[in-house]
């Protein structure tokens, strides 16, 4: 169990944190928000990296500072991730069990099935040099999760991957997700959709929602329709158009309504609904 108690986080008179309370057991998170909402500074906090001015965050109970387990158990892809450019691939994630204490002789089993997960055993001898950028980044999501890290942070784990990587990785989390606590940080609603069981929205350093995929969806109930863009002027009250879509030749809006409309077009809601409800306010 992972706990932050009343954290918050200040960078000279900025404050960029605000006493967040959260509770993370053996499942996959998606912490999601804009950028700048301070997704990374929390992270940060979480890993440890940062000192916060106020709270704690707790690992079965002790302080993360002072938990050599904690250390033990986490494995982190930051946002910015680099490696040493004269290694091979291979001669990296030997260093990476190195620092986690990995016996010697598990290193080729850990390696091989670490490199496995991302599809890049081929590259094993390639030298860091040469990987393109989406390789570098499922390099990181690798060193992450070697030596069964109980405790997963991945900062924008899907940022520079293209289609089938993405997709390879949403399989990868949901391969490697049992008996482990997994934080997947992204401003991509579809990411948290496809491989996360619950979310926690983060809006201008506050957390607005923590929760399940279908209570956050809920959050949109009755609030989401499909109209014609001529006929956007009939929704009433507070509203956002969320996108703007052409179907058979006509320019269809999906609007968010915060008062129930009497028109007859309303969409089942979707993840990408109601995390737009919250931090607009029309939740």
């Amino acid at each position: 169990m992972l706990t932050v108690k009343n954290l918050s986080k200040s960078y000279g008179r900025k404050k960029v944190l605000h006493s967040i309370d959260l509770e993370l057991d053996k499942q996959v998170y998606g912490l999601l928000g804009a950028n700048g909402a301070g997704k990374t500074t929390l992270i940060r906090c979480m890993a440890g990296l940062y000192e916060p001015q106020q709270g704690q965050v707790l690992y079965h109970n002790q302080p993360i500072q002072k938990s050599a387990l904690f250390l033990h158990d986490l494995g982190y892809l930051p946002q910015a991730f680099g490696m040493f450019q004269e290694l091979t691939l291979y001669e990296m994630m030997e260093y990476i069990c190195c620092l986690k204490k990995i016996d010697k002789s598990q290193y080729g089993s850990e390696i091989k099935q670490a490199l496995s997960s991302v599809n890049l055993e081929d590259k094993k001898h390639d030298r860091i040099k040469t990987l393109s950028g989406g390789m570098i980044r499922r390099s990181g999501i690798a060193q992450a999760i070697i030596g069964f890290s109980k405790v997963i942070f991945l900062d924008e784990p899907t940022a520079g991957l293209d289609p089938g990587e993405r997709a390879r990785f949403k399989n990868m989390i949901n391969t490697i997700k049992k008996d482990r606590t997994i934080l997947i940080s992204t401003h991509i609603v579809e990411d948290v959709d496809a491989c996360c069981q619950s979310v926690i929205v983060i809006e201008a350093g506050r957390v607005l929602f923590q929760g399940s995929c279908d209570q956050l969806k809920q959050a949109a109930a009755q609030k989401a329709y499909q109209v014609k863009a001529e006929d956007s002027d009939k929704i009433y009250g507070e509203k956002y158009i969320l996108k703007i879509n052409e179907v058979n030749g006509e320019i269809y809006h999906r609007v968010l309504a915060k008062e129930k409309q009497n028109y007859p077009y309303e969409e089942n809601p979707t993840l990408e609904d109601g995390y737009m409800c919250l931090v607009k306010g029309i939740a």
